[in-house]
C-alpha cells in the first residue's frame, strides 16, 4: 500500500475514519469467557455452537482455558484447542469468530467450513478497517514436526462468506492475513511461545464489512494426530504510521531510514521556503500526514511531519531542522541502530552530548572552522553549553554527523 502524498501545512484526520470504531478483535487476548474452563471464550465459536447436519457428533469440546500467557503477557488466561480422534477420523481443533458448519462426515468435503452468520451476532463480527498487519502469539504441539497449524484472518463484504469454500473468490472479500507454524515443541506440556507476524494482503474486490477468524491445529482437514494442540494469545493488529522517503525541495534524503525521525537539512533560502515542498511516501496510503513548520530559531526552520494511522491512535512524528545554504545532500541527525560504530546522542542537544567512537572527535560549526578535538576511547562527551543554538559537524571514524543545538 505505497502512496505518495503532496501537502500543505496542515492535513486533518477525516471524522469517519475515528467514526468506524473497530480496529481490533473483541477479546483477543482470550481474558473473557462465557463459563467455566470449557466454555467458549466470548465472542469466539467452536464445535460447541455448530451447526449442520453432523453438528451433534462435533460438539464435544475441543478446547479449553488456561491460566497464564505468553512472555510478557500481562493478561491472566490463553486460549488452547485440540484435535480429537471422533470414529477413527482425525478432527482439528477449531476456533472462530463465525460458525463452524459440520455438514460431512468427511473432514475434506466442502459442506465442513467456518462462516459468518450475518443474522447472528454471536457468529458475526462487523469490522471496516484495513490493517497493515497481524501479530499473534502461539505455542504450537505437534506428534509430527511436518504439521503446520494455520490461523487465517479474512475482511470480508457483506455476505455470509466461508472458509475455505469461499477463499479463492476476489468478489467477496477485501484481504486477508494467513499465519502458520510448524510445531514449536516437541513437548505437550511445554510451553514454547513464537510471535508470528504477517501482512494483510488486499488483493479483494469487496468493500470491507465484517472479518472472519479461523484458529485449527492442522491447515490440511483430517490431517494431524489427536491431541495435536495450538495455544493461542494476544491477536493484535498493526496499523502503520511510517514513512519511507522524504523528500525537500526536489532532494531526496538518501540515507532515510523508517526508525530515524530527525534529520539536518541545508535549503536554498528559509525566507522562501514554501512546506509545499515537502513530499512525504506513506507506508500505508490509510495514514494522514499534518506538516507544521515554524521558526525554530534565527538560523533554523523546524518542519514536523506527524503521522496518523488508520487506527487514530498509533503515532509516529518525523522531524527537519532546515537550515540556509548551499542546495546539499540531506543527512540524517540519528542513524538507526546498528547503522554505524560512531554514534552522537541526544540528538538535538542542549548541553552535553555523548559520542561513541574511536580516535578523534572532532567538533565543526557551519562554515567549517573547528571548535573542538577530543581524543574518543569507546564513549566520551562533549561540552556544547556555550555554543550558541544552531547546526553542527562532528567528525569521527571518517564519518561525519550533524547535531542541532537547542
Amino acid at each position: 500500500m505505497k502512496h505518495r502524498l503532496f501537502f500543505l501545512a496542515a492535513l486533518l484526520i477525516p471524522a469517519s475514519l475515528l467514526a468506524q470504531g473497530v480496529f481490533q478483535l473483541p477479546n483477543a487476548g482470550f481474558e473473557q469467557w462465557d463459563g467455566g474452563n470449557t466454555s467458549e471464550p466470548t465472542h469466539w465459536n467452536t464445535f460447541s455452537s455448530s451447526d449442520g447436519s453432523y453438528a451433534s457428533l462435533a460438539s464435544s469440546n475441543h478446547h479449553y482455558r488456561r491460566n497464564g500467557g505468553r512472555p510478557g503477557s500481562s493478561g491472566n488466561h490463553y486460549l488452547t484447542i485440540y484435535a480429537k480422534s471422533i470414529i477413527g477420523i482425525v478432527a482439528n481443533g477449531n476456533m472462530t469468530t463465525g460458525r463452524i458448519h459440520a455438514g460431512a462426515a468427511s473432514a475434506s468435503s466442502s459442506n465442513n467450513y467456518n462462516y459468518t452468520q450475518r443474522g447472528n451476532a454471536d457468529h458475526s463480527q462487523p469490522f471496516t478497517a484495513t490493517p497493515d498487519s497481524m501479530y499473534v502469539w502461539v505455542s504450537f504441539y505437534a506428534s509430527s514436526r511436518t504439521s503446520v497449524a494455520h490461523i487465517e484472518t479474512i475482511i470480508h463484504g457483506d455476505n455470509d462468506f466461508k472458509a475455505p469454500n469461499n477463499v479463492g473468490n476476489t468478489n467477496l472479500y477485501k484481504g486477508y492475513a494467513m499465519a502458520s507454524t510448524t510445531r514449536t515443541t516437541s513437548v505437550a506440556d511445554d510451553m514454547e511461545w513464537v510471535q508470528l507476524k504477517v501482512p494483510f494482503v488486499y488483493d479483494g474486490n469487496s468493500e470491507a464489512a465484517y472479518i472472519l477468524v479461523n484458529i485449527t491445529t492442522n491447515e490440511v482437514p483430517g490431517e494431524g494426530s489427536a491431541n495435536d494442540s495450538i495455544s493461542v494469545d494476544d491477536i493484535e493488529f498493526i496499523y502503520s504510521a511510517w514513512l519511507t522517503g522524504i523528500t525537500v525541495e526536489g532532494n531526496a534524503i538518501p540515507d532515510f531510514h523508517k526508525n530515524c525521525f530527525d534529520y539536518a537539512i541545508q535549503i536554498n533560502s528559509l525566507s522562501d521556503f514554501s512546506p509545499e515542498s515537502i513530499v512525504a511516501t506513506k507506508e500505508a496510503d490509510d495514514a494522514v500526514v499534518d506538516c507544521s513548520v515554524m521558526q525554530y530559531n534565527d538560523s533554523i526552520l523546524l518542519a514536523t511531519l506527524n503521522v496518523t494511522a488508520e487506527d487514530g491512535t498509533t503515532t509516529r512524528t518525523y522531524r527537519l531542522f532546515l537550515t540556509d545554504g548551499s542546495p546539499s545532500i540531506p543527512v540524517a541527525v540519528n542513524e538507526p541502530s546498528g547503522h554505524s560504530n560512531f554514534r552522537v546522542y541526544p540528538n538535538p542537544a542542549f548541553d552535553i552530548i555523548s559520542v561513541e567512537a574511536e580516535g578523534t572527535v572532532e567538533l565543526f560549526d557551519i562554515q567549517g572552522r573547528q571548535l573542538q578535538a577530543i581524543k574518543c576511547n569507546g564513549r566520551s562527551t562533549i561540552d556544547m553549553s556555550t555554543l550558541p543554538q544552531g547546526l553542527y559537524i562532528l567528525k569521527a571514524n571518517g564519518e561525519t554527523k550533524k547535531i542541532v543545538k537547542q
